[in-house]
């Protein structure tokens, strides 16, 4: 198996947690907060007073409830509530404008927390609700993720407590986390990305930093507690690199990709004495489902996708489309008001081989490997020219080697010729973008057909800022290209 360690790990699901409340129980772990450390028994007695304080304002098991917060010991107590008492944490994104958040949580169904309920937490004395730990709730509906919404409104992702779980004891074996680590947890655990390094972290027993991403205080945070193990964006790592943060005890740092200019972000890693390696995931099957193997060449650790952390889970390609099967899948997508699963909905997401099912991830990928695959691009962004599928990465490579380009994205339009690509450019440093230079350049190192037939200089790219990482909106570059090529 591919450990984010030197050395190979055999991979087993070590132990299999009845729950979130029990996983946390059994752990060792130590969470530090910006305000002071807290070991697991004292998160889980200031969960039980939380526990006991929702139930007084008439919250009962089966009830979703919002999450609303910061990376802070109150979101992780509630988390803890909410798996003592059966409730479901609906993740809201603590960047969402006021009707944004009003939105999902009127669609959810979910009960907003009051401050009393946090109070109750810190206070000792406060009644508490008694949850019995050792409970098995491994099949009580436990946490709603949201999808990023570029096009349509976010789905709305329910998993249950036993995938969480069991997803943590595999991520452990399969990441190679040990209880002499130091794991930062930095992204909002309002996402998987943040809440799934969590409970990895806390089921390694390790020394686990729980904070928002502010990048100087994690410089700052890198020279005092050296970090071992750490995952975020591409663009997260290139500003700590940039900020000269000591990431030299860093053996474990997983990415996503976000931004398609840093291609050499694992390279850079290599000289300072970190490990980079590329990862998968996303809210159905959750984040870090996937993971490049540490000793690999920088060039492959750079890529998208890898070997599949559990040892029950596995990709394929049908149609074209990347499809996974593994026990962190999600329970289904809730329907609309929260109380039931939207059966057709979910369905839809589905393929059934007369063995298995597969969730249908909407993702162009190429297997390459047992038990492994690399991640090209979303089948919605699949540029279609000249009769082929055209990943927008093998333009987009091209285009950032040009001179003065820093960053691209490419888009298509159609049009009575045919379909054509248009690119849109971020200029390095003010650089001035000659735009049939660059045509030119992207013409010597493609086929014709994937030439851009324009070249846009653009300010910045427009964006989505969701729990997981910063996504492009590509609908309103499409739209852009499309007036600029009107006939």
């Amino acid at each position: 198996m591919m450990a984010c360690d030197t050395a190979e790990v055999t991979h087993h699901r070590m132990t299999t947690s009845v729950g979130i409340a029990d996983l946390f129980a059994r752990s060792t772990a130590t969470l530090v907060f910006d305000d002071g450390e807290m070991s697991c028994v004292d998160l889980l007695a200031g969960a039980d007073r939380m526990l006991a304080a929702l139930y007084a304002g008439g919250v009962r098991a089966g009830d979703r409830i919002a999450l609303h917060r910061g990376n802070d010991r109150h979101a992780v107590q509630l988390l803890l509530a909410a798996a003592l008492g059966e409730l479901v944490a609906v993740a809201v994104n603590t960047r969402y404008s006021t009707a944004e958040a009003h939105d999902l949580i009127t669609r959810s169904g979910a009960t907003r927390v009051d401050d009393a309920v946090f109070i109750a937490a810190d206070d000792v004395s406060a009644p508490t609700a008694n949850a019995d730990l050792a409970t098995n709730r491994r099949e009580a509906p436990f946490v709603v993720f949201t999808t990023s919404g570029t096009t349509s409104r976010p789905k709305m992702v329910l998993h249950h407590q036993s995938s969480i779980v069991d997803h943590a004891h595999d991520v452990v074996a399969g990441f190679g986390y040990r209880d002499t680590d130091t794991i930062a947890v930095v992204l909002p655990l309002c996402g998987t990305f943040g809440l799934t390094g969590l409970m990895a972290a806390v089921a390694a027993h390790a020394r686990v930093l729980v904070t928002d991403f502010v990048a100087d205080r994690l410089v700052a945070l890198c020279d005092t507690e050296r970090i071992t193990a750490m995952n975020g964006s591409d663009d997260m790592f290139h500003r700590l690199m940039n900020q000269g943060a000591d990431l030299s005890s860093l053996r474990c740092g997983g990415f996503a990709q976000f931004n398609a200019s840093l291609t050499d972000i694992c390279e850079r890693a290599d000289h300072i004495g970190a490990t980079l390696v590329g990862l998968y995931g996303m809210s159905e099957v959750q984040a870090l489902f996937a993971v490049r193997h540490p000793l690999a060449t920088s060039e492959e650790r750079a890529r998208a996708g890898g070997h599949v952390v559990s040892p029950a889970a596995d990709a394929c390609i049908i149609n074209n489309e990347l499809c996974v099967r593994g026990p962190s899948l999600f329970a289904g997508y809730l329907a609309e008001g929260g109380a039931k699963i939207d059966d057709g909905l979910t369905s839809s997401h589905l393929y059934h081989d007369g063995t298995h099912t597969w969730f249908r991830t909407g993702d162009l990928a190429t297997i390459d490997g047992d038990r492994s695959f690399e991640y090209l691009s979303r089948l919605g962004d699949v540029l279609r020219l000249g009769g082929y599928l055209v990943a927008p990465a093998e333009i987009i490579d091209v285009l950032c080697t040009a001179p003065g380009v820093a960053d691209a994205q490419v888009v298509t339009v159609a049009r009575s010729t045919g379909t054509r690509p248009v690119a849109f450019v971020i200029s390095d440093n003010g650089h001035v973008i000659d735009e049939q230079a660059v045509i030119e350049h992207c013409a010597a190192h493609l086929a014709r057909y994937k030439v851009p037939v324009r070249v846009v200089p653009i300010d910045a790219f427009p964006v989505t800022d969701g729990p997981n990482g910063v996504k492009i909106r590509l609908t309103d570059l499409r739209a852009h290209a499309a007036q600029l090529l009107g006939d």
